[in-house]
C-alpha cells in the first residue's frame, strides 16, 4: 500500500539516522533523524483494546513500537485498499494522510507517534470496522468507543 511505510530501525550505534542499540545501561532509540516534529505522543494500549479508527486529511502520521505486538489495519480512503500487518518492538510506521487505521493490542503496548504537523481535532474523522462482514464505512462520529477484542478469533 503506497500510503503506508513500515521499517524495522537498524540495530547499531555507529551510524547516522534513526537507529537502536542495547547496552548496559538500557536501549536508546533515536526514533526521528532530522525530521521536523510539531506533534509527539506516547500511548498505551491494553490486550484486547485498540485505538485509532480515523483517518486525517491534512496530518501525516508516524508511530514507533517500544513495547508489545498490534495487529494493524490500514484502509486508503480513495481507492479502498486494505492492508493488514503485526507491529512489533522496533517497528516505525509512517501513514500518510487519508489512510485509516487501528491497532488492536495483541499483548500490552507501549508506542511513541509523532507527525510534522500540529494535531487538529477538526481533522480526524472516524472509521468504522465492520469485523464480521470485513467492512469499512466512512463516517465523521462524534466518539469512538474501545471495546475489548477477542484475538483467538483474529
Amino acid at each position: 500500500m503506497d500510503k503506508v511505510t513500515i521499517e524495522k530501525l537498524p540495530y547499531g550505534k555507529d551510524m547516522d539516522g534513526a537507529k537502536r542499540w542495547d547496552e548496559e545501561k538500557g536501549e536508546f532509540v533515536q526514533i526521528s533523524y532530522r525530521e521536523e516534529a510539531r506533534h509527539i505522543a506516547f500511548f498505551e494500549i491494553k490486550k484486547g483494546f485498540f485505538r485509532g479508527s480515523h483517518y486525517h486529511a491534512r496530518k501525516e502520521e508516524v508511530f514507533y513500537v517500544l513495547r508489545g505486538k498490534i495487529q494493524a489495519v490500514f484502509m486508503d480512503m480513495d481507492t479502498l485498499e486494505r492492508e493488514e500487518r503485526v507491529l512489533k518492538k522496533g517497528d516505525k510506521i509512517r501513514v500518510q494522510t487519508r489512510c485509516g487505521h487501528i491497532f488492536y493490542g495483541m499483548e500490552d503496548v507501549h508506542v511513541v507517534e509523532y507527525s510534522p504537523q500540529v494535531y487538529d481535532k477538526e481533522d480526524t474523522y472516524s472509521v468504522i470496522f465492520d469485523e464480521k462482514q470485513g467492512v469499512w464505512n466512512r463516517q465523521l462520529l462524534l466518539t469512538v468507543y474501545s471495546l475489548p477484542v477477542d484475538f483467538t478469533e483474529v
